[in-house]
């Protein structure tokens, strides 16, 4: 039941930000990269200072899994309301797929409790399994998407 409650949460994230705040889908996407790359290459200096504020081992394994999802709250909180309500509804399709890509990201984060939880249920071992080609595919799916819906209306009228 457990594994089935944290595939929801981080499947389901993009989506409940994406709706609640209106946000683009490609901001949330890119700003989830982002928050992979701080993740990646900063997560030694954030557990370090985590260290020194809470002295709780608890609260350390949490540690880069915070820096991957952040930023893409914060994101959702400074764009809001970028996106029309008009459109809204062509875009649940790239949050559920940005969904999959920050599944791919942080269930390798969690503590490894939880990741044989995961595992334990088809789903959850398919996406730790196919990560890889779950970030190819979704990253081509977001540039299109991004190229598409971003192109402007107003070709060969003067400004």
């Amino acid at each position: 039941m457990t594994a089935y409650i944290i595939l929801g949460i981080v499947l389901g994230l993009p989506l409940l930000l994406g709706i609640i705040f209106r946000v683009n889908s490609s901001y949330l996407f890119f700003s989830m990269l982002a928050g992979e790359l701080l993740a990646r290459y900063f997560s030694d200096d954030t557990e370090l200072v985590t260290r020194l504020v809470t002295r709780q081992e608890s609260v350390l394994v949490y540690s880069e899994l915070a820096l991957l999802v952040v930023p893409v709250v914060l994101t959702a909180i400074f764009l809001r309301k970028t996106l029309s309500k008009g459109k809204l509804f062509f875009y649940i399709i790239p949050f559920l797929i940005t969904g999959f890509v920050l599944a791919a990201f942080a269930l390798p984060l969690l503590p490894e409790a939880l990741q044989q939880e995961v595992r334990s249920v088809h789903a959850g071992q398919r996406l730790l399994e196919s990560s890889e080609a779950i970030v190819g595919a979704v990253v081509f799916i977001q540039l299109i998407t991004l190229w598409v819906m971003s192109r402007s209306h107003e070709h060969g009228k003067k400004r």
